[in-house]
């Protein structure tokens, strides 16, 4: 299959513009038990600038039925590896006919088919995300030529169905679903389903949220928290931008299997089913699902209304809607988030950011659509909305937003580059009386790549320093921050803000300890100036100083500059009082699945796996019953438990602490963890016995992934290396289960395995699913000598361009971790 370049998209784009496009689907037979294909035809209406000319439509159906040009039948060899040639066109008004018969998916892309096991009900949704449109309908699929949609679909008459513009019921079955607005191939949708749905009103829009009928009451009691953020964030983005929401009805549908967090569909934004909480939820999670829920709101504006015009600026749609769905979220509702983008998503774009795959945020020229998949990471998302944070406190509040609302009136419903936004700054700094140097900001920020690390030095006076990336020794990035001198007791001594852009910057600041980049505002690794004079980190007042020591601290273990012993022993000093439950949960996993992982020999795991659980344990008998600290607690103690017993009484519901519910996903936490122990299959039936749920069947298959048995693993890895017609979620869930830190023996034979195998996967997985259970199932608990040859050794075959990048990110942490072991071998 050929992946559409750059270079092709270009010529027809000059050659061809849509006028309309109009889908007929009858999805009648979507029952498993009636086959696994549905009925499309396209419509399409274009217009041709050069009489006679040639072109292609792209269709990836199962086969295709017919097709016409103008009224002429084509012929039948017309179709080849997805593209249908189009020749003879007239210079004007062309229309293209093309029915086809189309698969339904199970990997999440095109027109994805869940069944769920609860009460057997069928579900629909499309996902078009980057090349998938084709798998449902006929298409020019690229994202700078945009048509409005027309949409008929006949499906069983207790459906609901919706889509990017409002959904009109004709009875029987039938509906019309029609917008106006152009819209890019990439983020056309459906959902059609007996979806459970609630729908208002708020200034004119109508809102609603779908779910799956098994999730009917969790969406009931969730509902007001959903349209209250969502109500709040809409607020917001039309005070900020100025320019209303352009799609008219705005539905969120929480679908199964989805492999991203949710997809900015204009009008009908898809999001994984697991943000309807099953159990109890902290603060921190709802956070995150509202954090989420702006991210997709901001994409309505900044990727919707103004589309990149190819996918090498796809970092700007993620980079400004992961930085303007945090900054409204925090502003506009009660979940502030910022803590999370600090302690989760910027660690997340600092692992990329310092692998062997970095690449800078812009101008990494994606020559077809698939090499832009291979950059859609961290630092497409956390970097590119770090840099633009550091953007709006350069340019100011004032430039910053005009030059958007700039961008959005000269460009809406049409595509731009991101040399057009930095145009529209320029413009609002021109009006403002500013004299702005963007183009030399760009440079250094978004066309380089790397970290440089800022680093206190010195005696007296204390310096910081400014070291650039090995790799690029010249770069001069301006940083905008502030730096902190801390007492032994936490107490801030003083703070004192710095630009820094130089090679070094005098800190006038009382002696402490210091730390640079104190609140958070910049893109950089941080070294303070001396661990070992650091107060508990808990007992520091600002979080966002937190949150920038955690991460300096799990930076310096990656790089072997800081011992994972002491690492260790700096986080469960610092847990004991630290106030904010994520932050707390994201450093406790961290030492429990790195530092009692990967970066600790195998001998020693289970010491340190318990010098963790005796903390956790305090925390959890401290915790005030029904708190979000006693629920993380106890995740956290029933995955790292080491007593079976224990573990047994827990889902026998003694023991369980007062104020704690053992709900469903409690209950699979701790059969999770007793099977991986044990082995004991027969909890696996007894869990789905009382919970025999879509999110049961992910859990299910971990836990036997977990099992600590050459026959369980045997099952598993053919799971992961074979064709089946398991759902894409339980292949994640068996990738994330097999190479367990604690099960080193028996997963042993299946480390050469895998490296040998894992390449041929490509026969039968593509997307997403590809890309993600080669990194999952990555075996990243075997740090030494061997696993890292083997794992170059691939890397020297020709692999497929997903299966590379993954292999190659898990090398990268590979390679780190045996060199931290290698430093620090008295550990």
């Amino acid at each position: 299959m050929s992946s559409l370049l750059r270079t092709e998209a270009i010529d027809r784009a000059e050659l061809i513009k849509v006028a309309h496009t109009r889908v007929e689907l009858d999805l009648r037979g979507a029952a498993p038990e009636q086959g696994d294909t549905f009925t499309s035809r396209t419509t399409l209406t274009f217009e041709c600038a050069v009489e006679g000319a040639s072109t292609f439509c792209d269709f990836a159906g199962a086969s295709l039925v017919h097709a016409t040009l103008n009224g002429d039948e084509l012929p039948a060899g017309a179709l080849t590896d997805r593209r249908l040639a189009l020749t003879g066109l007239h210079a004007g008004s062309n229309e293209l006919v093309v029915e086809g018969v189309m698969t339904y998916s199970t990997d999440g892309e095109g027109l994805h088919r869940h069944t769920d096991p609860a009460d057997g009900h069928t579900y629909l949704y499309a996902m078009s995300f980057l090349d998938a449109a084709p798998r449902w309908f006929a298409c020019f699929d690229q994202p700078d030529l945009k048509s409005p949609y027309e949409f008929s679909v006949v499906a069983p008459d207790d459906w609901v169905v919706r889509g990017n513009g409002p959904a009109g019921s004709e009875g029987s079955g039938r509906w019309e679903i029609v917008q106006a607005a152009p819209l890019s191939t990439y983020f056309v949708t459906l959902v059609a389903g007996p979806y459970a749905h609630h729908e208002i009103e708020h200034d004119g829009i109508r809102l609603g949220v779908l779910a799956r009928h098994s999730l009917a009451d969790e969406l009931a009691a969730q509902a007001e928290d959903l349209f209250t953020v969502t109500r709040h964030c809409f607020d917001a983005f039309h005070a900020l931008f100025g320019v209303r929401y352009p799609f008219g009805e705005y539905h969120q549908a929480f679908v199964p299997d989805f492999n991203a967090g949710a997809m900015e569909n204009p009008g009908c934004v898809t999001f994984r089913d697991q943000y309807i909480f099953r159990g109890a939820a902290t603060q921190f999670e709802r956070g995150g699902r509202a954090s989420t829920i702006a991210h997709e709101m901001a994409h309505q504006w900044f990727g919707d209304l103004v589309t990149m015009q190819w996918w090498d600026d796809l970092w700007l749609n993620e980079s400004f809607a992961e930085y303007m769905g945090h900054r409204v979220c925090t502003e506009a509702t009660d979940y502030p988030v910022w803590t999370e983008f600090g302690i989760s998503r910027k660690d997340w774009g600092a692992v990329v950011d310092q692998s062997s795959s970095t690449h800078p945020v812009a101008g990494n020229g994606a020559a077809d659509a698939s090499s832009a998949l291979a950059q859609f990471d961290g630092i497409s998302y956390a970097k590119g909305a770090s840099v633009l944070r550091q953007l709006a406190t350069h340019l100011g509040d004032d430039i910053f937003l005009a030059g958007l609302r700039d961008h959005f009136e000269s460009h809406a419903y049409g595509n731009a580059t991101f040399a057009d936004l930095m145009q529209s700054w320029q413009r609002a700094g021109h009006a403002a009386g500013a004299d702005l140097d963007l183009d030399g900001w760009a440079a250094q920020w978004l066309l380089t790549s790397g970290m440089d690390q800022l680093a206190v030095t010195g005696e007296k006076p204390k310096e910081l320093r400014r070291v650039p990336p090995v790799d690029d020794p010249e770069a001069q990035r301006p940083h905008t921050l502030t730096v902190a001198s801390l007492a032994a007791d936490g107490s801030e001594l003083g703070r004192v803000a710095v630009r820094v852009a130089g090679a070094s910057t005098e800190l006038d600041l009382p002696d402490g300890f210091l730390v640079p980049d104190a609140g958070d505002q910049t893109w950089a690794r941080i070294t303070p100036s001396d661990w070992s004079a650091a107060p508990p980190l808990g007992t520091i007042a600002d979080p966002a100083t937190r949150v920038v020591l955690h991460n300096a601290l799990r930076d310096g273990v990656r790089n072997a500059d800081l011992s994972p012993n002491t690492a260790l022993q700096t986080i469960l000093t610092a847990v004991e009082s630290e106030p904010d439950d994520q932050l707390l949960r994201s450093v406790l996993v961290f030492a429990s699945e790195h530092l009692a992982g990967p970066y600790c020999r195998p001998a020693d795991r289970a010491a340190r796996r318990s010098m963790i659980s005796s903390v956790v344990d305090r925390l959890l008998a401290e915790a005030e019953p029904g708190s979000d600290r006693q629920l993380v607690a106890f995740r956290l103690a029933a995955a790292g438990c080491d007593d079976a017993d224990r573990l047994r009484r827990w889902l026998a519901g003694t023991e369980v602490p007062t104020g704690l519910e053992l709900d469903h996903e409690l209950m699979w936490a701790v059969t999770v963890r007793l099977v991986s122990l044990t082995g004991e299959e027969a909890a696996i039936e007894q869990a789905l016995a009382k919970d025999p749920s879509t999110s049961a069947a992910m859990h299910a298959a971990r836990a036997r992934a977990s099992i600590p048995t050459a026959q369980a693993k045997d099952r598993a890895f053919a799971l992961l290396m074979q064709p089946s017609t398991a759902s894409a979620y339980e292949i994640y869930a068996t990738a994330a289960g097999f190479f367990r830190p604690e099960q080193y023996e028996v997963t042993e034979p299946y480390v050469a395995r895998y490296f040998a195998d894992i390449d041929r996967t490509r026969d039968f997985r593509t997307g997403w699913a590809l890309g993600r259970v080669a990194l999952d199932a990555f075996p990243m608990n075997w740090p030494d000598r061997r696993t890292l040859e083997l794992a170059e050794q691939t890397l020297a075959t020709e692999l497929h361009p997903a299966v590379r990048r993954s292999v190659s990110d898990g090398t990268d942490q590979l390679r780190r971790a045996v060199r931290s072991l290698d430093a620090f071998t008295e550990e």
